[in-house]
């Protein structure tokens, strides 16, 4: 059957067909003889991901960096994807501490905690996560991202990072890569491990805890094993580290009196404590000329920069206020049970269950009225207003107000995720076995929004009157006998927390995930037939059909707009939150062939050749084709050459095609400011000359200052997009493998790599899209059509936010992996890991004939990453060390600082290296029981200044922990 036919009718029968004649010739062929012990992989190897078919790891084609249970328990990380972002091409990824506090925005509803890897910095929607080689349900609705807290981190035997054209093998989203899981089998007896940690400065707690019980039986043919696994993290604010808080939080911003004419004079410096401009936690009231803060004092403005949106001092609102959690509370709960009987080696059962409990709470920035309209009679009316407003012929009074009196807002999501598999597998014949299984995932998300306000609620408790008695109450009797109590919004710090329970509110919104998943495949070779000089041709072929559905049902109010779930726009309009639902189905053909062209031969140790292709026919895309072709080569046994080309496709999620249209907003930086036009392309001025002409402004004048909605949320939309093609990569890599017989416990493994990603969809925020608009070589593109000026100003009053297949990634780099064990005798025992990465580009195209902007170097995405990991056992002890090393990054982008030498000082141009040194003792009392402590972060190394909390380096600072293991086998 060809990949190229597009009926389901034909694609099924091609799958049928390449199932039946391997069986088939097996059942027919005379009895083979004894297969040979070359097709047998050592037992000091490691059979890794990357191929449905067996090889040993230094014979993979693909770049693999493999991280054991050892290696994961010695870090002191009970958080998996913390632990991983140790390997170079992981480090963009997404832990707990990216997905708190201000992160937490209506776009990323249910997002709170979560977990997610970006391998080689493509993003999390084109890494694609396996648990021992299968598919695992999403964690986020209208995703296909996996989080990685519902792995259980006990379980874990080892992780395999493959870096190659993976959806010819494992199917659609692995255009970067895979990222495998593979847990632990044959667990025979009971361990328990118990591991708690904190901060040196008494706060980020931890306690870890997990039992696995498990049982051999049937002579060794079945086993049963059952794992129970508990983690608690605590919450980490802003505010718990004195210099992240605002007098001390310094941000980069475009200096007054700047002059490019001086050596001396830079454009961009770093300056504590900025204020958002129009804007205060006193509250804001404009009377005629006059502009009072709530309390009734003549407002105190911040000095404005001159070419930047932020003001310095005064009564205007600290921006550091709004940054809220740097890591949430989380508690996770995670039961599994794994079954194996083996009937005999022509039928083999697994059974595979899991359910995963995780919660994660999390607060960030303060709510705002902009502007609430107060009546004369409001008792908490200052006189100096009230007076000001009677004399201006006003009928009411206009406040807005930064709120940092009420509670901060926040989330709390907390995700059920179940999962089962039943597999099938075993031996036609000598040459030939099959393998057939189904998995069912779920993940159930019941995402709370925390300390909404509801609108009419708020509303009737700001109008504010006294009754007869001369007490002050809700003006409204409805109100009154609902529980209404006054709210008092003039002044900083005089809200009644009495008056919180009846206007603020806990709206609770669900969603569900599913996947359904049937494969089928046959592995084998054709070793009773014929054999190549290197040996017989290894061949898997197989099926494969996969549902992914996804819904999300708001909380009525949100449906509804009854909450100020974000204050958006200059009138506080709530955000409308859409109901949503979409799935798709995907049915697939795949095979797979390996042929060791050459064995044991002089110059030709080992010379194999091997090739895998994949066709896809979507619900929603229609037919998509995969392939791979790799060879290895090793002249010596000490020497492999390695090397792979092929394609790999993404198929847009759920959400980038339904999404219906909901609210959204956000604060926008607008690039046409006058301060930041000389921030982007050379096309930048031109086009922004010409967007604010043909909307009615004045481009000599547009400054933040002159705009009325600035530093406000805009309202704006975002929606998917039923007209999304799939995104293509084109993958190379190249490598060597070095094993000297000399040093028979070295290796090394040399990676080049190279993907080039084309009609890649992206989804910008806001202010991105802005930039993007005029950034182009001209104003006719998608990002422009998608933003909305006002007429007369030309400033920036809507926007709508969708995918689109407009972009282009490239990234390339090379990678070291190395490993070393010295035996010394009696001094004991030393294991070395080094594991290296250059990045040596990261670039994306916006859109078809756009600028190339390069991210290499940039926060999170280090040109240079090394991670050291030298362990020594002598007897009971054993010594593990980790060093981890990034170079600083560069704070700005190249379109910033290109051309431009005197935009910032050197010694601000990149944030300080990382460099985090962890250290554990590990003592084993006998062989049932030990113990370890450690600790990391052993310099206390703190983040450079700078808005970002941790770039490269966590404010966590440093770490201490203890923990205690058992292990008792049966006898």
């Amino acid at each position: 059957m060809a990949f190229g036919t597009s009926s389901r009718g034909g694609l099924l029968a091609g799958a049928a067909l390449l199932l039946w004649a391997p069986a088939a010739l097996a059942q027919e062929a005379p009895p083979p003889p004894a297969p040979e012990a070359a097709q047998e992989a050592p037992a000091d190897d490691i059979v890794v991901t990357g191929s449905r078919i067996q090889r040993p790891d230094y014979a993979a084609p693909n770049p693999i960096v493999s991280l054991d249970a050892q290696a994961l328990e010695r870090s002191g990380n009970t958080n998996v994807t913390s632990f991983l972002q140790r390997v170079p091409a992981l480090t963009n990824s997404l832990d707990s501490s990216r997905t708190a506090g201000n992160a937490q925005t209506e776009a990323s509803l249910g997002q709170a905690g979560l977990n997610l890897l970006d391998l080689r910095g493509l993003g999390t929607n084109r890494t694609l996560v396996l648990v021992n080689g299968r598919r695992h349900v999403a964690s986020q609705f209208d995703t296909a991202a996996v989080d990685i807290n519902a792995i259980p981190t006990d379980l874990i035997e080892r992780v395999d990072v493959l870096t190659g054209a993976a959806s010819a093998v494992y199917g659609a989203d692995g255009v970067s890569g895979v990222v495998n899981f593979v847990l632990r089998r044959d667990f025979d007896g009971i361990a328990a491990r118990v591991q708690a940690g904190i901060s040196e400065r008494g706060d980020a707690g931890n306690r870890f805890a997990s039992v696995i019980a498990g049982r051999n039986f049937a002579d060794g043919r079945a086993n049963v094993t059952l794992g129970y696994e508990y983690n608690a993290e605590d919450p980490l604010a802003n505010d718990d580290r004195s210099f992240l808080r605002s007098a001390n939080r310094f941000n980069f911003v475009n200096l007054d009196g700047y002059d490019p004419t001086r050596p001396d004079s830079y454009q961009q410096g770093p300056v504590a404590d900025i204020r958002y401009a129009q804007s205060s936690p006193y509250g804001l009231v404009y009377i005629g000329n006059q502009v009072f803060r709530g309390d009734g004092v003549i407002y105190t403005p911040g000095r404005q920069l001159q070419n930047d949106s932020y003001t310095l001092g005064g009564d205007d609102t600290p921006v550091a206020g709004y940054i809220g959690d740097i890591l949430p509370r989380t508690e996770r709960h995670a039961v599994n049970l794994l079954t194996r009987f083996d009937a005999s080696d022509a039928f083999k059962l697994t059974l595979e269950g899991k359910f995963v409990q995780s919660e994660a709470r999390t607060f960030g920035s303060y709510s705002g009225t902009y502007p609430s309209t107060i009546s004369f009679d409001n008792p908490y009316l200052p006189a100096s207003i009230l007076a000001a407003a009677r004399a201006n012929g006003d009928t009411a009074v206009y406040i807005s107000r930064n709120n940092f009196d009420l509670p901060r807002r926040g989330e709390d999501d907390r995700r059920r995720t179940w999962r089962g598999v039943i597999d099938a597998t075993g031996r036609i014949s000598d040459h030939a076995q099959y393998d057939v299984y189904y998995t069912y995932g779920r993940t159930d998300i019941r995402a709370t929004k925390l300390n909404d306000r509801n609108v009419a609620n708020f509303v009737a408790a700001i109008d504010a009157v006294r009754d007869g008695s001369g007490n002050i109450v809700c003006r409204s009797a409805a109100a009154r006998a609902d529980g209404c109590r006054p709210l008092n919004t003039f002044g900083i710090n005089t809200a009644d927390p009495a008056s919180f329970d009846y206007f603020l509110t806990d709206p609770v919104s669900n969603a569900r995930v599913e996947q359904h998943v049937v494969n089928a495949s046959l592995t084998g070779d054709f070793g009773q037939f014929f054999a190549l000089p290197g040996g017989p041709v290894q061949f898997a072929a197989g099926a494969e059909y996969r549902r992914e559905s996804s819904r999300f049902r708001p909380d009525a109010g949100l449906a509804t707009g009854a909450y100020f779930s974000v204050d958006n726009g200059i009138y506080d309009e709530p955000v409308v939150q859409t109901p949503s639902s979409g799935a798709f189905d995907v049915w697939e053909v795949f095979g797979e062939l390996n042929a060791p062209l050459l064995k044991d031969q002089p110059f030709a140790h080992l010379l194999s050749v091997g090739a895998a292709g994949r066709y896809s026919d979507y619900s929603t895309i229609g037919g998509t084709r995969a392939y791979s072709f790799n060879a290895v080569y090793a002249p010596v046994e000490d020497i492999t050459f390695r090397g792979s080309y092929g394609q790999s496709v993404r198929a847009p999620n759920i959400a980038e095609v339904f999404r219906p249209r909901t609210g959204f907003a956000d604060f926008i930086s607008d690039p046409c400011y006058l301060g930041r036009r000389d921030q982007g392309t050379q096309y930048r001025e031109a086009n922004c000359q010409s967007l604010i002409r043909a909307a009615g402004g004045d481009p000599t004048s547009f400054t933040n200052a002159n705009n009325p909605d600035a530093n406000l949320n805009i309202p704006g939309a975002q929606q998917g997009n039923a007209n999304l093609r799939p995104e293509t990569a084109r993958t190379w890599t190249a490598g060597v493998v070095l094993r000297p017989g000399f040093l028979p416990r070295l290796q090394l493994a040399v990676d080049w790599y190279d993907i080039r990603l084309r009609d890649a969809i992206s989804q910008a925020s806001p202010t991105t899209i802005a930039e993007l608009c005029v950034d182009q070589p001209t104003t006719d593109n998608p990002f422009c059509r998608a933003i909305s000026r006002r007429t007369g100003t030309g400033y920036i009053n809507g926007y709508i936010v969708q995918p689109e297949n407009v972009a282009a990634f490239r990234t390339a780099g090379l990678e070291a992996n190395l490993t070393y064990a010295i035996d010394a005798g009696s001094i004991g025992r030393f294991d070395l890991r080094l594991v290296g990465g250059y990045l040596h580009r990261l670039e994306q195209v916006a859109t078809p004939g756009a600028d190339v902007e390069n991210n290499a170097d940039r926060p999170f995405r280090p040109r240079y990453t090394v991670t050291f990991s030298p362990t020594w056992t002598t007897g009971a002890l054993t010594l593990a060390y980790n060093l981890r090393w990034q170079n600083g990054v560069r704070r700005f982008s190249r379109f910033a600082t290109d051309d431009n030498p005197t935009f910032v000082a050197p010694q601000y141009f990149r944030f300080k290296e990382l460099w985090q040194h962890d250290i554990q003792a590990s003592i084993a009392a006998n062989d049932d029981f030990s113990f370890y402590a450690g600790v990391n972060n052993l310099a206390d190394q703190k983040p450079d200044i700078g808005f970002e909390t941790n770039v490269p380096i966590s404010p966590l600072g440093r770490y201490f922990y203890a923990g205690a293991k058992v292990r008792l086998d049966r006898r």
